[in-house]
Protein backbone atom coordinates (compact mmCIF):
# COMPACT_ATOMS: atom_id res chain seq x y z
CA UNK A 1 0.00 0.00 0.00
CA UNK A 2 2.85 2.40 0.83
CA UNK A 3 4.31 1.88 -2.65
CA UNK A 4 1.00 2.69 -4.32
CA UNK A 5 0.61 5.84 -2.23
CA UNK A 6 4.08 7.04 -3.22
CA UNK A 7 3.55 6.40 -6.95
CA UNK A 8 1.82 9.71 -7.78
CA UNK A 9 4.60 11.61 -5.97
CA UNK A 10 7.28 9.69 -7.87
CA UNK A 11 5.51 10.42 -11.16
CA UNK A 12 5.39 14.09 -10.25
CA UNK A 13 9.13 14.15 -9.63
CA UNK A 14 9.81 12.32 -12.89
CA UNK A 15 7.85 14.85 -14.91
CA UNK A 16 9.61 17.74 -13.21
CA UNK A 17 12.95 16.14 -13.97
CA UNK A 18 12.08 15.69 -17.63
CA UNK A 19 10.94 19.30 -18.05
CA UNK A 20 7.29 18.33 -18.56
CA UNK A 21 4.51 19.77 -16.44
CA UNK A 22 2.98 17.16 -14.12
CA UNK A 23 -0.23 15.53 -15.29
CA UNK A 24 -3.59 16.71 -14.03
CA UNK A 25 -5.00 14.38 -11.42
CA UNK A 26 -8.45 13.04 -12.24
CA UNK A 27 -10.52 11.17 -9.69
CA UNK A 28 -12.66 8.34 -11.07
CA UNK A 29 -15.06 6.25 -8.98
CA UNK A 30 -16.45 2.85 -9.93
CA UNK A 31 -19.79 1.35 -8.94
CA UNK A 32 -21.28 -2.03 -9.80
CA UNK A 33 -22.80 -5.19 -8.47
CA UNK A 34 -20.99 -8.33 -7.45
CA UNK A 35 -19.04 -9.98 -10.25
CA UNK A 36 -19.13 -7.02 -12.65
CA UNK A 37 -15.34 -6.61 -12.74
CA UNK A 38 -14.88 -3.55 -10.54
CA UNK A 39 -11.51 -4.60 -9.14
CA UNK A 40 -10.17 -5.60 -12.56
CA UNK A 41 -11.14 -2.27 -14.11
CA UNK A 42 -9.68 -0.31 -11.21
CA UNK A 43 -6.45 -2.28 -11.52
CA UNK A 44 -6.31 -1.52 -15.25
CA UNK A 45 -6.95 2.22 -14.98
CA UNK A 46 -5.55 3.33 -11.62
CA UNK A 47 -2.39 5.50 -11.81
CA UNK A 48 -2.54 5.40 -15.60
CA UNK A 49 -1.49 8.55 -17.48
CA UNK A 50 -3.72 9.40 -20.44
CA UNK A 51 -2.70 11.96 -23.04
CA UNK A 52 -5.63 13.81 -24.63
CA UNK A 53 -5.03 13.73 -28.40
CA UNK A 54 -6.74 17.08 -28.97
CA UNK A 55 -4.46 19.29 -26.87
CA UNK A 56 -1.77 16.99 -25.46
CA UNK A 57 -3.04 17.42 -21.90
CA UNK A 58 -1.94 14.56 -19.59
CA UNK A 59 -4.33 13.10 -17.07
CA UNK A 60 -3.27 10.95 -14.11
CA UNK A 61 -6.19 8.69 -13.24
CA UNK A 62 -6.91 8.01 -9.59
CA UNK A 63 -9.51 5.24 -9.66
CA UNK A 64 -11.26 3.73 -6.66
CA UNK A 65 -14.53 2.18 -5.54
CA UNK A 66 -17.36 4.67 -5.16
CA UNK A 67 -18.47 5.39 -1.61
CA UNK A 68 -21.24 7.85 -2.47
CA UNK A 69 -19.57 10.64 -0.48
CA UNK A 70 -16.32 11.80 -2.08
CA UNK A 71 -16.54 14.06 -5.11
CA UNK A 72 -15.09 12.82 -8.43
CA UNK A 73 -14.71 13.92 -12.04
CA UNK A 74 -16.10 10.72 -13.52
CA UNK A 75 -18.32 7.95 -12.18
CA UNK A 76 -18.59 4.60 -13.96
CA UNK A 77 -21.38 2.13 -13.25
CA UNK A 78 -20.52 -1.41 -14.32
CA UNK A 79 -23.15 -3.81 -15.69
CA UNK A 80 -22.79 -7.47 -16.54
CA UNK A 81 -23.41 -7.57 -20.31
CA UNK A 82 -25.27 -10.84 -19.87
CA UNK A 83 -27.86 -9.05 -17.69
CA UNK A 84 -27.93 -5.54 -19.15
CA UNK A 85 -31.39 -4.75 -17.82
CA UNK A 86 -30.30 -5.02 -14.16
CA UNK A 87 -29.29 -1.53 -13.06
CA UNK A 88 -29.93 0.35 -9.86
CA UNK A 89 -31.53 3.76 -10.31
CA UNK A 90 -30.37 4.64 -6.80
CA UNK A 91 -26.78 4.03 -7.90
CA UNK A 92 -27.32 6.28 -10.92
CA UNK A 93 -28.60 9.04 -8.64
CA UNK A 94 -25.65 8.68 -6.25
CA UNK A 95 -23.14 8.73 -9.11
CA UNK A 96 -24.68 11.87 -10.59
CA UNK A 97 -24.54 13.66 -7.25
CA UNK A 98 -20.85 13.10 -6.70
CA UNK A 99 -19.43 13.18 -10.25
CA UNK A 100 -19.33 15.69 -13.09
CA UNK A 101 -19.86 12.96 -15.72
CA UNK A 102 -21.45 9.53 -15.42
CA UNK A 103 -21.36 6.57 -17.77
CA UNK A 104 -22.54 2.97 -17.81
CA UNK A 105 -19.93 0.36 -18.75
CA UNK A 106 -20.94 -3.13 -19.86
CA UNK A 107 -18.42 -5.77 -18.76
CA UNK A 108 -18.07 -9.54 -19.23
CA UNK A 109 -18.19 -9.15 -23.00
CA UNK A 110 -16.20 -12.36 -23.36
CA UNK A 111 -19.23 -14.24 -21.98
CA UNK A 112 -21.72 -12.77 -24.47
CA UNK A 113 -21.93 -14.74 -27.73
CA UNK A 114 -21.29 -12.59 -30.80
CA UNK A 115 -23.68 -14.57 -32.97
CA UNK A 116 -26.72 -12.25 -33.18
CA UNK A 117 -28.66 -14.63 -30.97
CA UNK A 118 -31.32 -13.26 -28.63
CA UNK A 119 -28.82 -12.70 -25.76
CA UNK A 120 -26.47 -10.89 -28.14
CA UNK A 121 -29.23 -8.70 -29.60
CA UNK A 122 -30.52 -7.96 -26.09
CA UNK A 123 -27.08 -6.73 -25.09
CA UNK A 124 -26.72 -4.61 -28.23
CA UNK A 125 -30.17 -3.10 -27.68
CA UNK A 126 -29.42 -2.21 -24.07
CA UNK A 127 -26.83 0.43 -24.95
CA UNK A 128 -29.03 2.87 -26.91
CA UNK A 129 -32.01 2.04 -24.67
CA UNK A 130 -30.20 2.86 -21.42
CA UNK A 131 -28.58 5.90 -22.98
CA UNK A 132 -31.97 7.27 -24.02
CA UNK A 133 -33.85 6.41 -20.83
CA UNK A 134 -31.19 7.39 -18.30
CA UNK A 135 -29.37 10.14 -20.24
CA UNK A 136 -25.97 8.50 -19.80
CA UNK A 137 -23.20 7.43 -22.14
CA UNK A 138 -22.99 3.66 -22.51
CA UNK A 139 -19.64 1.99 -23.15
CA UNK A 140 -18.45 -1.61 -23.11
CA UNK A 141 -15.16 -3.26 -22.22
CA UNK A 142 -13.57 -6.67 -22.36
CA UNK A 143 -11.21 -6.72 -19.38
CA UNK A 144 -9.49 -9.87 -20.62
CA UNK A 145 -8.46 -8.49 -24.00
CA UNK A 146 -8.48 -4.76 -23.21
CA UNK A 147 -11.02 -4.07 -25.95
CA UNK A 148 -12.93 -0.90 -25.08
CA UNK A 149 -10.32 0.58 -22.70
CA UNK A 150 -9.45 3.27 -25.25
CA UNK A 151 -13.13 4.29 -25.41
CA UNK A 152 -13.22 4.63 -21.61
CA UNK A 153 -10.08 6.75 -21.63
CA UNK A 154 -11.52 8.94 -24.39
CA UNK A 155 -14.70 9.41 -22.36
CA UNK A 156 -12.68 10.46 -19.30
CA UNK A 157 -10.64 12.84 -21.43
CA UNK A 158 -13.81 14.32 -22.94
CA UNK A 159 -15.37 14.74 -19.49
CA UNK A 160 -12.35 16.57 -18.10
CA UNK A 161 -11.00 18.47 -21.11
CA UNK A 162 -14.31 19.15 -22.86
CA UNK A 163 -13.28 17.82 -26.28
CA UNK A 164 -15.41 15.52 -28.35
CA UNK A 165 -14.70 11.83 -27.86
CA UNK A 166 -15.75 11.06 -31.44
CA UNK A 167 -13.00 9.86 -33.80
CA UNK A 168 -11.46 12.51 -35.98
CA UNK A 169 -9.61 12.19 -39.26
CA UNK A 170 -5.85 12.73 -39.20
CA UNK A 171 -4.77 16.37 -39.25
CA UNK A 172 -3.27 16.09 -42.71
CA UNK A 173 -6.57 14.67 -43.99
CA UNK A 174 -8.53 17.48 -42.35
CA UNK A 175 -6.15 20.06 -43.82
CA UNK A 176 -6.59 18.83 -47.38
CA UNK A 177 -10.37 18.55 -46.92
CA UNK A 178 -10.53 22.17 -45.81
CA UNK A 179 -8.26 23.24 -48.64
CA UNK A 180 -10.38 21.41 -51.21
CA UNK A 181 -13.58 22.86 -49.75
CA UNK A 182 -12.16 26.38 -49.89
CA UNK A 183 -11.12 25.87 -53.51
CA UNK A 184 -14.65 24.73 -54.40
CA UNK A 185 -16.05 27.74 -52.54
CA UNK A 186 -13.89 30.04 -54.65
CA UNK A 187 -15.09 28.38 -57.85
CA UNK A 188 -18.71 28.65 -56.68
CA UNK A 189 -18.27 32.35 -55.95
CA UNK A 190 -16.97 32.95 -59.47
CA UNK A 191 -19.89 31.26 -61.24
CA UNK A 192 -22.84 31.86 -58.91
CA UNK A 193 -25.94 33.47 -60.39
CA UNK A 194 -26.70 37.12 -59.57
CA UNK A 195 -28.97 38.12 -56.74
CA UNK A 196 -32.40 39.55 -57.69
CA UNK A 197 -33.10 43.26 -57.87
CA UNK A 198 -35.36 45.28 -55.55
CA UNK A 199 -38.71 43.61 -54.73
CA UNK A 200 -41.91 44.69 -56.37
CA UNK A 201 -44.16 47.23 -54.70
CA UNK A 202 -47.23 45.21 -53.74
CA UNK A 203 -48.74 47.68 -51.29
CA UNK A 204 -51.88 48.14 -53.39
CA UNK A 205 -52.54 44.38 -53.39
CA UNK A 206 -51.90 44.15 -49.64
CA UNK A 207 -54.17 47.02 -48.67
CA UNK A 208 -57.40 44.95 -48.61
CA UNK A 209 -55.83 42.18 -46.45
CA UNK A 210 -56.63 43.27 -42.92
CA UNK A 211 -57.73 39.86 -41.60
CA UNK A 212 -57.56 36.15 -42.38
CA UNK A 213 -61.11 36.27 -43.67
CA UNK A 214 -60.06 38.80 -46.31
CA UNK A 215 -57.48 36.27 -47.53
CA UNK A 216 -59.94 33.38 -47.47
CA UNK A 217 -62.41 35.38 -49.56
CA UNK A 218 -59.81 35.63 -52.34
CA UNK A 219 -59.23 31.88 -52.45
CA UNK A 220 -61.04 29.69 -54.97
CA UNK A 221 -61.62 32.67 -57.21
CA UNK A 222 -61.04 32.25 -61.00
CA UNK A 223 -57.43 33.47 -60.70
CA UNK A 224 -56.66 31.02 -57.89
CA UNK A 225 -58.47 28.10 -59.52
CA UNK A 226 -56.70 28.56 -62.85
CA UNK A 227 -53.32 28.89 -61.17
CA UNK A 228 -53.93 25.78 -59.05
CA UNK A 229 -54.70 23.71 -62.13
CA UNK A 230 -51.61 25.08 -63.86
CA UNK A 231 -49.43 24.26 -60.84
CA UNK A 232 -50.71 20.68 -60.74
CA UNK A 233 -49.91 20.34 -64.44
CA UNK A 234 -46.40 21.76 -63.94
CA UNK A 235 -45.77 19.27 -61.13
CA UNK A 236 -47.24 16.34 -63.05
CA UNK A 237 -49.88 15.92 -60.35
CA UNK A 238 -53.10 16.51 -62.29
CA UNK A 239 -54.98 14.00 -60.14
CA UNK A 240 -54.12 15.77 -56.86
CA UNK A 241 -57.33 16.93 -55.12
CA UNK A 242 -55.85 20.31 -54.19
CA UNK A 243 -52.64 22.34 -53.92
CA UNK A 244 -51.23 23.68 -50.67
CA UNK A 245 -50.58 27.17 -52.04
CA UNK A 246 -53.19 29.63 -53.31
CA UNK A 247 -52.72 32.60 -55.60
CA UNK A 248 -54.84 35.50 -54.33
CA UNK A 249 -53.60 38.31 -56.60
CA UNK A 250 -51.18 38.74 -59.51
CA UNK A 251 -48.23 39.21 -57.11
CA UNK A 252 -49.31 37.35 -53.95
CA UNK A 253 -49.62 33.73 -52.88
CA UNK A 254 -50.72 32.31 -49.53
CA UNK A 255 -50.29 29.07 -47.56
CA UNK A 256 -50.73 27.70 -44.04
CA UNK A 257 -47.28 27.86 -42.39
CA UNK A 258 -45.78 25.07 -40.32
CA UNK A 259 -44.98 25.64 -36.66
CA UNK A 260 -41.60 27.22 -37.37
CA UNK A 261 -41.76 28.23 -41.05
CA UNK A 262 -42.41 31.93 -40.47
CA UNK A 263 -39.59 32.20 -37.93
CA UNK A 264 -37.22 30.32 -40.25
CA UNK A 265 -37.94 32.72 -43.09
CA UNK A 266 -37.31 35.71 -40.82
CA UNK A 267 -33.98 34.24 -39.73
CA UNK A 268 -32.82 33.53 -43.28
CA UNK A 269 -33.84 37.00 -44.46
CA UNK A 270 -32.00 38.64 -41.56
CA UNK A 271 -28.81 36.56 -41.49
CA UNK A 272 -28.18 35.59 -45.14
CA UNK A 273 -28.40 36.94 -48.69
CA UNK A 274 -30.45 33.97 -49.93
CA UNK A 275 -33.42 35.16 -52.03
CA UNK A 276 -36.66 33.98 -50.41
CA UNK A 277 -40.25 35.27 -50.58
CA UNK A 278 -41.20 37.95 -48.07
CA UNK A 279 -43.64 37.37 -45.22
CA UNK A 280 -45.89 40.25 -46.21
CA UNK A 281 -48.62 39.95 -43.56
CA UNK A 282 -46.95 38.86 -40.30
CA UNK A 283 -50.06 39.93 -38.37
CA UNK A 284 -52.14 37.20 -40.06
CA UNK A 285 -52.14 33.48 -39.21
CA UNK A 286 -51.81 32.57 -42.90
CA UNK A 287 -48.53 33.18 -44.69
CA UNK A 288 -48.89 35.76 -47.48
CA UNK A 289 -45.81 35.86 -49.71
CA UNK A 290 -44.42 37.21 -52.96
CA UNK A 291 -45.30 35.29 -56.09
CA UNK A 292 -42.00 34.38 -57.77
CA UNK A 293 -42.36 34.72 -61.51
CA UNK A 294 -40.25 31.90 -62.87
CA UNK A 295 -39.89 28.14 -63.12
CA UNK A 296 -39.14 25.44 -60.60
CA UNK A 297 -35.96 23.50 -61.33
CA UNK A 298 -38.28 20.52 -61.54
CA UNK A 299 -39.60 22.02 -64.77
CA UNK A 300 -36.52 23.50 -66.37
CA UNK A 301 -33.45 21.58 -65.14
CA UNK A 302 -33.20 19.24 -68.10
CA UNK A 303 -33.57 22.19 -70.52
CA UNK A 304 -30.70 24.11 -68.98
CA UNK A 305 -27.27 23.92 -70.58
CA UNK A 306 -24.60 22.04 -68.64
CA UNK A 307 -22.89 25.33 -67.88
CA UNK A 308 -26.11 26.82 -66.54
CA UNK A 309 -26.70 23.70 -64.42
CA UNK A 310 -23.21 24.17 -63.02
CA UNK A 311 -23.96 27.82 -62.19
CA UNK A 312 -27.15 26.80 -60.40
CA UNK A 313 -25.18 24.27 -58.36
CA UNK A 314 -22.56 26.91 -57.53
CA UNK A 315 -25.30 29.24 -56.32
CA UNK A 316 -26.87 26.55 -54.14
CA UNK A 317 -23.48 25.70 -52.64
CA UNK A 318 -23.13 29.32 -51.55
CA UNK A 319 -26.64 29.26 -50.09
CA UNK A 320 -26.13 26.09 -48.06
CA UNK A 321 -22.81 27.38 -46.75
CA UNK A 322 -24.55 30.49 -45.43
CA UNK A 323 -27.18 28.34 -43.73
CA UNK A 324 -24.59 26.08 -42.09
CA UNK A 325 -22.91 29.15 -40.58
CA UNK A 326 -26.02 29.60 -38.39
CA UNK A 327 -25.72 27.37 -35.33
CA UNK A 328 -27.20 26.93 -31.88
CA UNK A 329 -26.84 24.30 -29.09
CA UNK A 330 -30.37 22.85 -29.32
CA UNK A 331 -31.72 21.02 -32.39
CA UNK A 332 -35.08 21.42 -34.12
CA UNK A 333 -37.19 24.15 -35.59
CA UNK A 334 -37.29 27.74 -34.45
CA UNK A 335 -40.03 28.41 -31.97
CA UNK A 336 -41.35 24.92 -31.27
CA UNK A 337 -37.95 23.13 -31.15
CA UNK A 338 -39.40 20.03 -32.84
CA UNK A 339 -37.71 18.02 -35.59
CA UNK A 340 -39.58 17.25 -38.80
CA UNK A 341 -39.10 16.54 -42.48
CA UNK A 342 -38.58 13.75 -44.99
CA UNK A 343 -35.94 11.98 -42.88
CA UNK A 344 -38.44 11.86 -40.02
CA UNK A 345 -41.14 10.28 -42.21
CA UNK A 346 -43.12 13.53 -42.20
CA UNK A 347 -43.77 13.20 -38.47
CA UNK A 348 -42.89 15.65 -35.71
CA UNK A 349 -40.69 14.61 -32.76
CA UNK A 350 -39.52 16.50 -29.73
CA UNK A 351 -38.77 19.10 -28.67
CA UNK A 352 -35.27 18.05 -27.62
CA UNK A 353 -33.62 20.39 -25.09
CA UNK A 354 -30.07 19.48 -26.13
CA UNK A 355 -28.17 17.99 -29.04
CA UNK A 356 -27.27 15.13 -26.71
CA UNK A 357 -30.90 14.17 -26.08
CA UNK A 358 -31.60 14.34 -29.82
CA UNK A 359 -28.65 12.05 -30.51
CA UNK A 360 -29.81 9.54 -27.89
CA UNK A 361 -33.27 9.41 -29.44
CA UNK A 362 -31.87 8.98 -32.95
CA UNK A 363 -29.51 6.20 -31.81
CA UNK A 364 -32.40 4.28 -30.26
CA UNK A 365 -34.59 4.63 -33.36
CA UNK A 366 -31.74 3.72 -35.72
CA UNK A 367 -30.94 0.62 -33.70
CA UNK A 368 -34.56 -0.54 -33.96
CA UNK A 369 -34.31 -0.12 -37.72
CA UNK A 370 -31.00 -1.99 -37.85
CA UNK A 371 -32.38 -4.83 -35.71
CA UNK A 372 -35.31 -5.27 -38.10
CA UNK A 373 -32.86 -5.59 -41.01
CA UNK A 374 -30.60 -7.92 -39.02
CA UNK A 375 -33.48 -10.26 -38.11
CA UNK A 376 -34.55 -10.45 -41.76
CA UNK A 377 -30.97 -11.17 -42.80
CA UNK A 378 -30.66 -13.94 -40.20
CA UNK A 379 -33.91 -15.55 -41.36
CA UNK A 380 -32.77 -15.35 -44.99
CA UNK A 381 -29.26 -16.56 -44.07
CA UNK A 382 -27.73 -13.42 -45.56
CA UNK A 383 -24.90 -11.18 -44.38
CA UNK A 384 -25.72 -9.10 -41.29
CA UNK A 385 -25.62 -5.36 -42.03
CA UNK A 386 -23.10 -3.29 -40.03
CA UNK A 387 -24.31 -1.72 -36.80
CA UNK A 388 -25.29 1.97 -36.94
CA UNK A 389 -22.38 4.40 -36.45
CA UNK A 390 -23.70 7.50 -34.66
CA UNK A 391 -20.16 8.33 -33.60
CA UNK A 392 -19.37 9.45 -37.17
CA UNK A 393 -22.04 12.18 -37.11
CA UNK A 394 -21.35 15.73 -35.97
CA UNK A 395 -24.02 16.16 -33.29
CA UNK A 396 -22.26 18.73 -31.13
CA UNK A 397 -23.46 22.02 -32.67
CA UNK A 398 -26.57 21.79 -34.86
CA UNK A 399 -26.51 23.96 -37.98
CA UNK A 400 -29.42 25.51 -39.84
CA UNK A 401 -30.60 23.57 -42.89
CA UNK A 402 -33.50 23.97 -45.31
CA UNK A 403 -34.37 20.31 -44.95
CA UNK A 404 -36.15 19.79 -48.30
CA UNK A 405 -33.89 21.17 -51.00
CA UNK A 406 -35.51 19.32 -53.89
CA UNK A 407 -36.11 20.45 -57.46
CA UNK A 408 -39.60 21.78 -56.73
CA UNK A 409 -38.37 24.06 -53.93
CA UNK A 410 -35.75 25.90 -56.00
CA UNK A 411 -36.98 28.50 -58.48
CA UNK A 412 -35.19 30.25 -61.34
CA UNK A 413 -36.85 33.59 -62.01
CA UNK A 414 -37.13 35.41 -65.35
CA UNK A 415 -34.07 37.55 -64.57
CA UNK A 416 -31.83 34.52 -63.89
CA UNK A 417 -31.77 34.63 -60.08
CA UNK A 418 -32.23 31.56 -57.88
CA UNK A 419 -34.84 31.50 -55.09
CA UNK A 420 -35.44 28.99 -52.28
CA UNK A 421 -39.05 28.41 -51.26
CA UNK A 422 -40.97 26.23 -48.76
CA UNK A 423 -39.14 26.55 -45.42
CA UNK A 424 -41.57 24.27 -43.55
CA UNK A 425 -38.88 21.69 -42.69
CA UNK A 426 -36.08 24.13 -41.89
CA UNK A 427 -34.34 23.95 -38.54
CA UNK A 428 -31.16 23.09 -36.67
CA UNK A 429 -29.74 19.62 -37.32
CA UNK A 430 -26.38 17.92 -37.82
CA UNK A 431 -24.75 19.85 -40.71
CA UNK A 432 -24.96 16.81 -42.99
CA UNK A 433 -28.77 16.72 -42.76
CA UNK A 434 -29.13 18.89 -45.88
CA UNK A 435 -27.36 16.28 -47.96
CA UNK A 436 -29.14 13.41 -46.20
CA UNK A 437 -32.56 14.95 -46.94
CA UNK A 438 -31.62 15.56 -50.59
CA UNK A 439 -30.56 11.93 -50.91
CA UNK A 440 -33.77 10.74 -49.30
CA UNK A 441 -35.93 12.61 -51.82
CA UNK A 442 -33.83 12.45 -54.98
CA UNK A 443 -32.25 9.00 -54.72
CA UNK A 444 -34.78 6.96 -52.76
CA UNK A 445 -38.29 8.40 -52.77
CA UNK A 446 -38.30 9.86 -56.30
CA UNK A 447 -35.26 8.27 -57.93
CA UNK A 448 -37.11 7.55 -61.19
CA UNK A 449 -38.31 11.15 -61.54
CA UNK A 450 -35.07 12.98 -60.77
CA UNK A 451 -32.35 13.56 -63.35
CA UNK A 452 -29.02 11.89 -62.68
CA UNK A 453 -27.30 15.19 -63.54
CA UNK A 454 -29.05 16.80 -60.55
CA UNK A 455 -28.20 13.92 -58.22
CA UNK A 456 -24.51 14.17 -59.14
CA UNK A 457 -24.39 17.68 -57.68
CA UNK A 458 -25.60 16.68 -54.20
CA UNK A 459 -22.19 16.45 -52.56
CA UNK A 460 -21.05 19.68 -54.27
CA UNK A 461 -24.15 21.56 -53.11
CA UNK A 462 -24.67 20.14 -49.63
CA UNK A 463 -21.47 18.30 -48.73
CA UNK A 464 -20.10 14.79 -48.90
CA UNK A 465 -21.58 12.31 -46.44
CA UNK A 466 -19.85 9.02 -45.51
CA UNK A 467 -21.66 5.84 -46.51
CA UNK A 468 -21.90 4.82 -42.83
CA UNK A 469 -23.76 8.02 -42.00
CA UNK A 470 -26.19 7.49 -44.87
CA UNK A 471 -26.78 3.96 -43.55
CA UNK A 472 -27.45 5.34 -40.06
CA UNK A 473 -30.27 7.56 -41.33
CA UNK A 474 -31.62 4.72 -43.49
CA UNK A 475 -31.85 2.64 -40.31
CA UNK A 476 -33.51 5.59 -38.58
CA UNK A 477 -36.22 5.81 -41.24
CA UNK A 478 -36.93 2.06 -40.91
CA UNK A 479 -37.00 2.24 -37.11
CA UNK A 480 -39.23 5.33 -36.99
CA UNK A 481 -42.33 3.18 -37.65
CA UNK A 482 -41.94 1.95 -34.05
CA UNK A 483 -41.85 5.54 -32.73
CA UNK A 484 -44.92 7.33 -34.05
CA UNK A 485 -44.55 11.06 -33.67
CA UNK A 486 -47.14 13.76 -34.12
CA UNK A 487 -48.43 14.40 -37.64
CA UNK A 488 -47.03 17.44 -39.43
Amino acid sequence: MLGLNLLPSLLHCCFLGSGLSPPQRVRVVVYGGSGTGKKSLISTLNNRVYCCPQDGRRLLLEVQLGDGLSQASVAMILLDARKPEIISLDTIDVARRIAISTCVVHTKLDLVPCDYSDPHLRFLASRPLLSHRLDVDCLSVNLKTGEGIDDILAFIGHSVAGFSAAPRPPRITSFFRRLWSQLLDCIAACFALPLPGPPLDVSAELAPLTSDSDVVNLMDQPLDTAWGEELKRRLGAEDAPYVTVNKISPSLIVKDPSGSERASMALVREKTTIPIPRDLCPHLSCLVMDFIDGEMLYECWDRLSRFMQFRVACTLRRYTKQLRSLTRPAPGGLGDGCVRGVVFSDSVYGPFPTARSFRQFCELVAFRGWRAKAVRAIEAKEAIPPLPRPDLIDWAMPAFVHGDLNLSNVMLDRQGSLWIIDWANAGYYPPSMESIAMRRVDEIMHAEDVSSSWRRYRSFVAGTVPTEEEAFWDDFVIGSVHFPGNPC
